[in-house]
């Protein structure tokens, strides 16, 4: 199996594709990007609905927190954002001291340097099916982005996902193709494409951002192999596999499916800044008493 790659050994917070401006103007979803003051890392703005305040979250899936002078910078020089909601990388685990941090969730790991996860007879029976029936490739077209950003759509139309964080804009994935480190992943049988995924290189890590099957591939189980060929080209690239974790809205066969294909777990942490006490404690009149929710405010009924 070929690649384009080669492993990445700069270190992983002076290389995190997600601290750039760049891949966050994809996220136009969520805000418009505003930078660090000093140009370390982007947040996105967004409107507190009937009011002239503004909030900020992180880049999605997360921010890279490298040195302790980073939750400095997120805490002290946003003052302008009532609050910052910000989810950090997989396997960080921030400081006692910085104020209101909770685990919000287990991330799936794939580590080639452990032994492999066991797999069931019945999954083993259906991956080589589906070997028999397809095959697993890296792309290097870039015009190929396109076909996974249909495929993603359509993911999002049967899981009714329309509205939601999920519901990636179609910058989103341009973002992520014009980033030196994406690479894209397609299983294809004699009808077509079956499943597809994108992700990114860096920092000894693989990142996959999104895996989505066809129609047609859910009929004869392509997201196996898909699942079995980001395993090898992990172990060939020599790079830890990172699959994300459980969406509130994941179904226990989601979480099957998952944890399948792992041998290990990261935590990941989501930091609940506020800024201004004040402000947050009047928007927060009549909201929710869901005190898992932040910003409160955001969660009326």
């Amino acid at each position: 199996m070929g690649h384009r790659l080669n492993p990445v050994c700069t270190p992983a917070e002076t290389s995190c594709p997600f601290n750039t401006p760049a891949y966050a103007a994809g996220l136009g979803h969520l805000g418009a990007v505003e930078m660090h003051p000093g140009g370390r890392f982007p947040v996105l703005r967004r409107p507190v609905p009937g009011t002239s305040l503004w909030d900020g979250v992180g880049p999605w899936p997360y921010l890279w927190v490298g040195a302790p002078s980073d939750l400095d910078a997120l805490r002290e020089d946003f003052p302008h954002l009532v609050t910052l909601t910000v989810v950090t990388q997989p396997g960080y685990v921030p400081k006692a001291r910085f104020g209101d941090a909770v685990l919000l969730k287990q991330h799936f790991v794939y580590d080639p340097t452990l032994p492999p996860p066991a797999m069931s007879r019945r999954a083993r029976g259906r991956l080589r099916r589906c070997e028999a029936a397809g095959t697993f490739e890296v792309v290097s077209d870039r015009g190929a982005w396109r076909a996974m950003t249909d495929a993603y759509t359509g993911l999002v139309r049967r899981r009714r996902l329309t509205g939601s964080l999920f519901d990636m804009p179609g910058g989103h994935f341009e973002a992520i193709a014009d980033l030196d480190k994406s690479v894209l992943f397609r299983v294809r049988d004699a009808a077509g494409t079956g499943a597809m995924a994108c992700g990114v290189v860096f920092g000894g890590l693989l990142q996959i951002l999104h895996t989505a099957t066809t129609e047609s591939g859910l009929t004869w189980n392509a997201s196996y192999l898909l699942m079995h060929g980001l395993q090898t080209f992990s172990r060939e690239l020599g790079v830890r596999l990172l699959l994300g974790g459980m969406p509130e809205s994941g179904t226990d066969g989601l979480r099957i499916f998952k944890a399948r294909w792992v041998n290990s777990h990261a935590p990941v942490y989501l930091l609940r800044i506020v800024n201004d006490p004040a402000r947050y404690a009047a928007l927060c009149s009549g909201a929710s008493a869901d005190a898992s929710f932040f910003p409160a405010y955001r969660n009326r009924p």
